[in-house]
Formats: C-alpha cells, structure tokens, sequence
C-alpha cells in the first residue's frame, strides 16, 4: 500500500441536479474508496519501513485521537511538528447575533452556536506542497469509470431510490454499443 507515485482515479460524473444551469453536463470526479480505519493506517505506517511496532503506533495514534480533540475543547490549537495544526473552530446559529450584550448575555450560549468544528491546517515546506496545485504536481491521474446515477421512484409509496452504475470509460463504446447512454432513468410521470 505504501507508494511513491500518488496516483488519483478520476471518474466522471453528469450533473443530474435539474435546477443547476449546468445540467447534463459532465465533471470529473474523485473516486472515493471510503475512510482507512487506524489499524488501516498503523498498517499503512508499518509498512513504510517504521522501526516501531504496530502496538506502538497503535497506542500513540490512540492518545492523538483522545488528547487532540480535548485539548481544541480547552481553547488549544495544537501542532503536531512538520505536520499540521489541528484548531477548534464554531458555526454560529443563524439567530447568534444579538443586540446588545445584556441580550447577549440572557441567551443560553447553545442557542447560540450551531455547531463545533475541529479544524486542520498543514503546514511545512512539504506539507503545503500536499495543497491545490502543489498536491496536483506530485499526483498522476488515471480516468475510471463513468458514475451514473439512477434513480427508481415506487408507483405505492412514491419514494425514490438511487442507486449508482460504475462503467469503465475504457468499455465506454461498448457500452453504448449495447444501448447504453450518460442519460439517467427518471422516475415515470417526471
């Protein structure tokens, strides 16, 4: 798993949103394969040639996972060295603003927050290069698979469902060959 070269699949997805001006049209999108889980990522880590063993690793990434968020609740940002700074951040509630302060003050402060964010900046010289076009530099691009959604509405309950069909682009003539299009099914009567 442990690679020099990161490769990036980039599938294509149609804009099926109908109120959009850019309906129908045809975007790159990443495939996403889900999210490592940290055994994942200690195996990952291990496998990087690390002189530290997996129940090391485990046991570190254990505490960073229960001393990080704790430590941003108290107000602390904190720096993990050459990596990045993870922050505390708050969404205010669309009625947070108020008046005055004696208005302030009365109103309960959950009312006033619609929710908490722990945040990450990267930082160092390698690290900002892992950012927009830096990253983009360090990345080679492999196109996948034409990501068509569909989308079923039962005729009883009037609930729809989707669902999503991976065509490789490599079989993309083939596919259409066959009566395939990039045209998702639509409910009848839609």
């Amino acid at each position: 798993m442990a690679e020099q070269n990161l490769q990036m699949q980039i599938d294509a997805r149609r804009n099926n949103n109908e109120s959009s001006t850019k309906y129908g049209r045809i975007y790159p999108a990443l495939y996403l394969k889900g999210c490592l889980s940290t055994g994942g990522l200690i195996k990952h880590m291990s496998e990087h040639g690390s002189l530290v063993t997996d129940e090391v690793l485990k046991l570190v990434l254990a505490q960073l996972k229960k001393c990080i968020p704790e430590l941003c609740s108290q107000g602390h940002s904190v720096e993990l060295e050459g990596l990045g700074i993870f922050y505390p951040s708050i969404k205010c509630a669309p009625n947070a603003g108020k008046s005055d302060v004696e208005t302030f003050i009365a109103t309960p402060t959950e009312d006033m927050i619609a929710g908490v964010h722990l945040r990450f900046k990267p930082i160092g010289d390698d690290i900002q290069k892992l950012t927009s076009k830096y990253f983009k530099q360090q990345c080679s691009f492999v196109k996948g698979d034409y990501v068509k959604v569909n989308m079923v509405e039962d005729p009883q309950t009037h609930k729809r469902t989707t669902w999503i069909e991976r065509i490789p682009l490599e079989d993309w003539e083939t596919y259409k060959a066959n009566g395939g299009s990039a045209v998702p099914t639509r409910p009848e009567g839609n």
